[in-house]
């Protein structure tokens, strides 16, 4: 058994080594073909201003021979600054070698007049993937060159050919030149050399740029030239999709169903292949209705085929047998999407793979048919009358058949021989996320429990539910208690996070519950005072964007996106709070903001939704501006100051203040009523009853005290002070003294009130006086009240109403009781009596009423 182990091992090592052996025998020098164009470069050439970086392109040169399959890269580029030797004393080129051969001619130092020959005669190769994070493992290999003796000023120039084609594209030919990059260089050159056989379709965007095209030698031969070109520098927040760029498409595709035909032929699978998912792998799905089948393979893939792709060679663009894939449990986007969708064929559902890209989506239609248009597969699928899409690399997917979940991927192309175009894909379904803190404040001062729930439904649901699947409770309520510390340092768990998840409906929700001990925090600048604070931490990433309105490009949103977050405050005691409603609406979002309080209780709602994938330049100032708005209201905070709740307790100066008040009225009122008889116009045997309009009066004088009578009960600081103390120790002093006044007005009036309806009833000659001083002072007393309180604090409405109201009174009665020949015939009667004999006053025109 051990020789066995020896020989397995060796065989092993063996095969190890000549793979080895094999990558490195891709890899050899060899001088520059024939039919490449030699170029030049300007030693001394320098970026322009404001282009300099550690290094600096002096020369882009890239030849392609397509009848020899042979691709020349000719580069140059000097050393500026100590971080540039850092980054590019390191040569690598990467190629594929299952395909390819690398050949590299040269590699020099320029430096002081002279050259410095830097190509080694062994070339070390590394097998570094560039899509691990991905796990998309593609075979390539990097050719690694480590330059000695670098210096700041050294001018490295290097050039070297790939030869070989990717046997999958069966001669078509799918290029992407580029006219600019990130960074400035100083010369560009681009050949391509073509049989003139071979038709090309060429598309400029972004670029004035066209080809030199010279006919030679039953070849076409395609040149660009670019100079001094100054680097692109990009705006933040760039959608995918924005190519601002300068580049030339080129293709042998004529249209897009050519390239759907070439597709076809890549996912075909053998009748052979097609039995062996019939009897192998069909059975365990089979005994379930079309509706049940196709959501429990859809299950399947996504779910127990893990995401893993190797795509060297003719697996870059062909995808490995349905079978093998199932069996080995992992693939990439193509292999579950061709499982997938073999899968539904032989259970009679129609469904085909559709090719997008993730980048351009719907830009994808400005782009040329080619092999490299497409990043990603999906899968159509036609169910009786119902026609989907599901994206088979997605898992912990939720929700029935026709409430499946896709994304905005723009559109595709169908994998079918009979595909003429690229089609449009559906919208994605809604998604939300609700959230909803409740603050239990159980004392001034004291602690607080928050409670929160967030409801995820849609693809929010089934993020959460793979975030949920990837970590373990522990880690997850860390995190939770690290992210919420942010804002309350002493935050503690009082349970562990809980997640409910109906994966039918497609809904899941997180509850977790803490204790914060240091709730209340005092002021530092002030004395006696504490505040709490409430800041929806999970919105602050929404609202806070670039303050810089000067852009040249459009700016992402996240889209879709529904978030409703609310924080409900229950407090111990009463509180003053200024109900509040914001709303900004858009083409590209929606947001609403509200402040509610009603017993004791505060609730702050917001709700932010986008509209579109992203804001042109032209909204983007506004953008920027609401956005600005939003953030103000981020942030709410209760402020509380011990002062007031010792003026609250300290009712004792209202108290004195009010029996002072009362007895100074009471005497003055006393003295009137004996002392204030003025002479009527008429005897009193000439007298007449109240009546006309005068009963109106007498039930408005009737009603006066009794409504201020039930203003002193229901409102106590009316009593004892507390208002207009409390603003004494707030250090308001306006506020104190208008209340203070006020205060004092509010019982003189009473008292007054209760004098005049008593003299009214009594039918007393004073009563046309006095009662036009009640009117009147009641009306000055309004418009005082008012636009004092106003002046004081800006945030009060002046009452227009009730001015008016109190301006019509004087306007009416005072009047009335000074002319009615009704109200001098009514109020004839004094305190003391006399002889009606007396001399009566010369009387002016009056009205009789």
């Amino acid at each position: 058994m051990k020789i066995v182990r020896f020989f397995l091992l060796l065989i092993f090592l063996i095969n190890s080594s000549v793979h080895l052996f094999s990558q490195s025998a891709q890899v050899k020098t060899s001088p520059v073909k024939s039919w490449v164009t030699p170029i030049d470069f300007d030693k001394d050439a320098v970026p322009g201003a404001g282009q300099e970086s550690s290094h600096y392109y002096l020369l882009l040169d890239e030849q392609e021979n397509i009848t020899q399959q042979e691709s020349f890269v000719h580069y140059v580029y000097k050393i500026l600054t100590n971080e540039g030797l850092q980054q590019m004393s390191d040569l690598s080129v990467e190629f594929d070698p299952s395909y390819e051969q690398l050949f590299f001619h040269s590699v020099s130092i320029h430096r002081d007049g002279t050259s410095i020959d830097q190509l080694p005669k062994k070339i070390r190769t590394i097998q570094r993937e560039q899509s691990m994070d991905r796990y998309l493992y593609d075979g390539s290999v990097t050719a690694v060159i480590n330059l000695a003796d670098m210096r700041i000023g050294d001018i490295v120039e290097y050039s070297f050919t790939r030869k070989g084609y990717n046997p999958v594209y069966e001669g078509h030919i799918s290029r992407k030149i580029h006219f600019n990059y990130n960074m400035a260089f100083e010369k560009m050159f681009q050949r391509l050399v073509t049989p003139s056989s071979l038709n090309l379709s060429f598309k400029y965007v972004n670029t004035e740029t066209k080809a030199d095209q010279e006919n030679l030698n039953n070849q076409v031969i395609y040149t660009w030239n670019r100079n001094k070109v100054p680097g692109y520098i990009a705006d933040n927040q760039e959608p995918e999709w924005y190519n601002p760029y300068s580049y030339v498409l080129i293709t042998s595709f004529n249209n897009w169903a050519e390239m759907a035909a070439w597709s076809a032929k890549r996912f075909h699978v053998s009748d052979a292949d097609m039995q062996l998912v019939l009897k192998e792998i069909y059975p365990q799905f089979k005994n379930n209705t079309p509706e049940e089948y196709t959501l429990k393979v859809i299950r399947f893939v996504q779910d127990e085929i893990r995401y893993l792709g190797f795509e060297s060679g003719l697996n870059s663009h062909k995808p490995h047998a349905p079978a093998q894939v199932y069996n080995q449990r992992f693939g990439d986007c193509k292999d579950k999407s061709l499982l997938l969708s073999t899968l539904l064929k032989v259970h009679g559902v129609e469904s085909y793979p559709v090719l997008l890209n993730t980048s351009y989506r719907h830009k994808i239609s400005d782009q040329l048919p080619s092999t490299n248009a497409f990043d990603h597969c999906v899968v159509q699928i036609k169910l009786k009358d119902h026609l989907f899409y599901v994206d088979p690399t997605i898992n912990n997917q939720g929700g029935s058949i026709d409430q499946y979940y896709f994304p905005a991927y723009g559109k595709g192309l169908v994998v079918n021989s009979s595909s003429m175009d690229l089609v449009d894909l559906p919208a994605p379904l809604p998604a939300s996320i609700s959230e909803v803190q409740t603050f239990d404040v159980d004392s001034i001062g004291g602690q607080s429990l928050l409670s929160i729930q967030t409801t995820y439904t849609g693809s929010e649901a089934e993020s959460q539910r793979s975030y949920f699947s990837q970590n373990n409770l522990e880690s997850l309520q860390k995190g939770y208690l690290t992210y919420y510390a942010n804002m309350y340092p002493d935050i503690e768990k009082v349970e562990t996070v809980k997640m409910e998840d109906d994966r039918h409906a497609n809904i899941l929700i997180v509850r977790e519950k803490y204790k914060i001990p240091s709730f209340w925090k005092p002021y530092e600048e002030k004395a006696r005072k504490i505040y709490c604070e409430f800041y929806p931490q999970t919105l602050e990433g929404y609202f806070n964007v670039s303050k810089s309105t000067q852009r040249t490009a459009p700016y992402r949103l996240q889209h879709p996106l529904d978030y409703l977050h609310e924080i409900s405050i229950n407090l111990p005691e009463e509180w003053t709070v200024t109900p509040d409603q914001q709303s900004i609406e858009t083409d590209y979002y929606q947001y609403d903001y509200k402040v509610e309080y009603q017993d004791n209780h505060i609730s702050l709602l917001t709700h932010y939704k986008t509209k579109q994938s992203s804001i042109p330049t032209s909204a983007f100032p506004k953008f920027v501006e609401d956005h600005g708005k939003m953030m103000t209201n981020l942030s709410y905070s209760l402020t509380y100051d011990l002062n007031l709740v010792q003026s609250a307790t300290s009712k004792w100066p209202g108290g004195v203040l009010t029996i002072i008040t009362i007895l100074f009225g009471a005497w003055m009122v006393f003295w009137l009523y004996q002392h204030y008889d003025p002479q009527p116009y008429y005897p009193a045997t000439w007298g007449q009853p109240i009546g006309g309009w005068l009963i109106l009066v007498g039930i408005g004088l009737s009603l006066t005290p009794l409504r201020l009578l039930y203003d002193f009960i229901t409102e106590e600081n009316l009593m004892n002070g507390t208002a207009w103390l409390t603003m004494w120790y707030a250090n308001s002093y306006g506020y104190f003294t208008f209340l203070f006044i006020e205060h004092i007005y509010n019982f003189i009036y009473l008292l007054f009130s209760i004098l005049v309806l008593i003299l009214f009833f009594q039918r007393r000659s004073a009563v046309p006086r006095l009662i036009s001083i009640l009117y009147a002072g009641s009306c000055a007393a309004t418009i005082l009240d008012s636009v004092l309180a106003a002046q004081i604090n800006p945030e009060l409405a002046v009452d227009a109403q009730e001015i008016t109201r109190a301006f019509f009174t004087v306007v009416i009665w005072i009047p009335y009781f000074q002319m009615s020949l009704r109200v001098k015939k009514t109020f004839v009667n004094t305190y003391r009596g006399g002889s009606d004999q007396r001399e009566l006053a010369q009387q002016p025109v009056s009205v009789e009423s």
